[in-house]
C-alpha cells in the first residue's frame, strides 16, 4: 500500500469515525433547494422518536451523508460517536450532502459557496415543516461540517438556534488553501484526490459507495458532478485572495464573507479549535472579537478534530489521549445543545468566554474577553552571535546570511497534514532541524514569562533572488539544550506589503492580493514583517525563546523559487532592525 492511499484511509476513516448503525430509524430523501436541484439528506430518528416532536440537529457534508456496500447495496454503518451521544439523548439528526456530492445533484463552483450557503435555508425549511420536528434546529461538525454549521447562520432561518462549528475554516485563502499566499501541495493534493473520488462515487479507490436515497442508485446525481473543479488544479491556478477559485473568489467562500449576516443572526455558538490545527486558532479569536454572536470557545491542545493531544511538551512519536478527553468533549456538546434548543439549564450561560490550553504549565485557563487582561508587547531584537534579547543593537552594519536550505522540515505531522487526519508528533526535539535554519536564542529566563496572543516578526531582509518564502518557527529551548516548537508564521514574499484591515490592529496584515503583490528587488533591504499563529505557553523560569528561520518546509510546501537556491540577509544593526514582538500578560 502507498503512503498517499494509506493517507486516504486515514482521512476516510478519520471523517466517517467508527460505524454506528441506525438501520432500522432512517428516512432518506431528495429535497429541492436553491434552482430545484435536488439534495439527498438522511434523517435519523432516536429509538423512542413515536409520536414525539424533536429538535433537529443538521450536518452538512462534502464527504458522503452515508455509505453502502457496494456489490449488495446495504448500508454501511457510519454514525461516529458525537452522532450516536445525539440520538442517545433525544435528537433527532438530519445529513445532507451539499450540492455536487454524494448522492446529491448539482455542480460544485468551489468549496462553502454562496449558493451552497443559499441551499441550507430550504434544507431547513424542509425539515420544520415535518411532522417530526419541534421546529428548533441546531448544526455541528468538524472541520468542512464545522463550516458548514456556521455558515448555516448565514441564511438566519428563525429555527436555528444554536450551531457548533468544530475545527473550522474562517479565511479559507489563508488557511487551508494558501498558507502564507504559498501552495502546500503535500496535503491539498491528498484532499484534491480524496473529495474528487469522493464526487466521482471511486468504489475502487474508497472501498464503498455512496448511500442511495430510496431504490434507485443516484447514477444521474454523480453524472452531474463529472465537471466538479479538481481542487488542487484550481487552486494552483488561484495564487491570489482575489483570485476565483472555481466561480467565485476566495473572498466570497469562508464565513468573513458572511460576517454581517452571521452576527445579525444572533445565533450562539460553541467553537472547538486547537492551536496547532492550521490556521483555525487564529480563525477562531478573530471570530470571537469580531463576530456579535454569543460565543463560547474552548481552545484545546490537540490535532485536527480534537482525537489526539498534541503539545510537544506531552507527545514525542506516538499518540496521547486528547484533552479535554473524548467523553468531555461529547458532554460539551450535548450539555451546549440542551441549553439552547432543549432550554435545559445547563450553566452555559457561566462558561467562561474563552477556556484555552496553557502549553508549559499544561493546563487550561479561562478568560471573558481576548486578549486577556493585562495583556502587554514586549520585543525581543536580534543581535550578533544568534542572541536575543531585549536591547536594540548598537552595531553599525550587523547582518547574517542565510543559505537557504531545502531540506528544513516540520515532518510530516505537523499542524496542517493534521487536517488530513493525522496525529501532530514529533515537535518535541526541533535540535536537529534549528542546525538546518538560522537561530537566535535569548539567554535562560531569570523568571518564567507567560505569552498569550499572537506573535509577530518584523525582519530587515534582502534576498539573491526575486521569488522566495520565509517561515519563523518560535521554540521553548529547556535547560539541557531541547528545543520544542511552539508556533510558526510564514509569508511568501511577493506578498510584503502591508494593507489595512478592521480586523488586525496591532497585527501586521497582508491582503495577498494581486494589486499588492511584487517580487522581491534583488539585493535591497526590505521590511517583511508578518504574525505567527497564535499561542499560549509559558517559558518556564532557566527555559530560553529561540526563532528559527528558514526559507523552506519541505515536506509541506511547495518549493520556492522552483530553481535556484536563495541567500536571504537578515539585517540587525542600529539603521535596519530585525525584533520578535511578543504578546505576554503582565
Amino acid at each position: 500500500m502507498t503512503a498517499k492511499r494509506f493517507l486516504f484511509i486515514l482521512f476516510f476513516v478519520s471523517v466517517n469515525q467508527f460505524g454506528f448503525s441506525q438501520a432500522n430509524n432512517v428516512e432518506s430523501d431528495y429535497v429541492p433547494a436553491v434552482n430545484g436541484t435536488k439534495l439527498a439528506i438522511d434523517v435519523y430518528f432516536p429509538d423512542n422518536h413515536k409520536n414525539r416532536k424533536l429538535p433537529v440537529l443538521f450536518e452538512f457534508t462534502r464527504y458522503w451523508r452515508g455509505k453502502e456496500d457496494p456489490k449488495t447495496g446495504n448500508p454501511i454503518a457510519s454514525l461516529g460517536k458525537v452522532d450516536k451521544n445525539f440520538l442517545d439523548h433525544d435528537y433527532i439528526l438530519a445529513k445532507v450532502d451539499v450540492r455536487g456530492t454524494g448522492a446529491s445533484y448539482g455542480v460544485r463552483t468551489g468549496e462553502y459557496t454562496p449558493t451552497e450557503v443559499k441551499d441550507a435555508w430550504y434544507i431547513v425549511d424542509w425539515v420544520v415543516n415535518q411532522p417530526w420536528s419541534n421546529g428548533k434546529v441546531g448544526a455541528y461538525g468538524t472541520s468542512y461540517s464545522g463550516t458548514t454549521a456556521e455558515l448555516l447562520c448565514a441564511t438566519q432561518h428563525p429555527a436555528i438556534k444554536a450551531v457548533i462549528p468544530g475545527w473550522s475554516d474562517f479565511d479559507v485563502y489563508e488557511s487551508p488553501s494558501r498558507p502564507y499566499g504559498m501552495l502546500a501541495t503535500s496535503f491539498i493534493a491528498a484532499w484534491s484526490q480524496y473529495v474528487n473520488w469522493l464526487d466521482q462515487n471511486s468504489v475502487e479507490n474508497l472501498g464503498a459507495s455512496v448511500r442511495r436515497v430510496g431504490e434507485d442508485f443516484p447514477i444521474d446525481a454523480i453524472k452531474e458532478h463529472k465537471n466538479n473543479p479538481i481542487v488542487l488544479e484550481a487552486l494552483t491556478a488561484a495564487p491570489y485572495k482575489d483570485s476565483k477559485f472555481g466561480d467565485f473568489k476566495f473572498e466570497e467562500l469562508d464565513p468573513v464573507h458572511w460576517k454581517k449576516e452571521i452576527s445579525e443572526s444572533n445565533v450562539p455558538m460553541l467553537v472547538l479549535t486547537s492551536w496547532l490545527d492550521a490556521g483555525t486558532a487564529e480563525g477562531t479569536l478573530l471570530r470571537l472579537q469580531h463576530f456579535d454572536n454569543p460565543q463560547k470557545v474552548v481552545m484545546m491542545p490537540t490535532s485536527h478534530g480534537g482525537g489526539s493531544h498534541a503539545s510537544p511538551f506531552l507527545v514525542s512519536d506516538k499518540m496521547v489521549d486528547p484533552v479535554p478527553s473524548v467523553n468531555e468533549q461529547l458532554k460539551l456538546r450535548l450539555d451546549f445543545f440542551d441549553h439552547y434548543l432543549k432550554e435545559k439549564d445547563k450553566g452555559v450561560e457561566d462558561w467562561p468566554t474563552i477556556k484555552y490550553y496553557n502549553f508549559g504549565e499544561e493546563s487550561f485557563k479561562q478568560s471573558d474577553i481576548w486578549p486577556p487582561e493585562n495583556q502587554e508587547r514586549i520585543k525581543y531584537y536580534l543581535n550578533a552571535d544568534g542572541k536575543l534579547d531585549n536591547l536594540e543593537p548598537d552595531e553599525p552594519q550587523g547582518m547574517d546570511k542565510y543559505l537557504v536550505d531545502f531540506s528544513v522540515s516540520t515532518g510530516t505531522n505537523n499542524r496542517w497534514t493534521t487536517q488530513m487526519g493525522k496525529p501532530i508528533l514529533n515537535l518535541d526535539n526541533r535540535n536537529a532541524a534549528d542546525s538546518l535554519m538560522l537561530t537566535y536564542t535569548t539567554t535562560p529566563l531569570k523568571e518564567s514569562l507567560q505569552i498569550t496572543g499572537t506573535p509577530v516578526i518584523s525582519l530587515s531582509l534582502s534576498s539573491t533572488h526575486q521569488e522566495g518564502g520565509v517561515f519563523v518557527y518560535l521554540e521553548d529551548v529547556d535547560p539541557d539544550g531541547k528545543s520544542r516548537y511552539i508556533t510558526e508564521g510564514g509569508l511568501l514574499l511577493e506578498h510584503r506589503k502591508l494593507a489595512k484591515n478592521d480586523r488586525f490592529d496591532e497585527i501586521p496584515y497582508h491582503s495577498f492580493k494581486k494589486s499588492d503583490a511584487s517580487p522581491m528587488p534583488i539585493d535591497e533591504i526590505e521590511e517583511v514583517s508578518f504574525k505567527l499563529h497564535p499561542t499560549s505557553i509559558l517559558i518556564k523560569k532557566g527555559h530560553a525563546i529561540r526563532i528559527a528561520l528558514a526559507g523552506a518546509d519541505k515536506d509541506t510546501f511547495n518549493k520556492v523559487p522552483t530553481e535556484g537556491i536563495p541567500t536571504l540577509s537578515i539585517y540587525r544593526n542600529k539603521t535596519h532592525l530585525s525584533f520578535l514582538e511578543l504578546p505576554i500578560i503582565k
